[in-house]
């Protein structure tokens, strides 16, 4: 796995729920998973950022936070 991410310590538990909810997301992110996958975000990246709104301005920050996350969970594959 890349050296890019923290090593992170999640039980096989959270690692299907959140690979679950990763593969649920085709385009908007839901309101309920907001919260969740801003604080994977970070705690994979080490990210300390505030999370930012839902809106169009914000798009990048939320494709950059999901594509950390399908990263990271690809590389666990490896």
């Amino acid at each position: 796995m890349s050296n890019y991410f923290r090593k992170m310590e999640y039980s096989k538990e959270e690692l299907k729920e959140l690979k679950e909810v990763i593969e649920s997301i085709t385009d908007r992110i839901p309101q309920d998973k907001v919260g969740f996958i801003w604080n994977n975000y970070k705690k994979i990246s080490g990210d300390k950022a505030p999370q930012p709104c839902t809106c169009k301005s914000s798009a990048g920050l939320w494709g950059n936070a999901l594509q950390t996350i399908r990263t990271y969970l690809g590389g666990l594959n490896e």
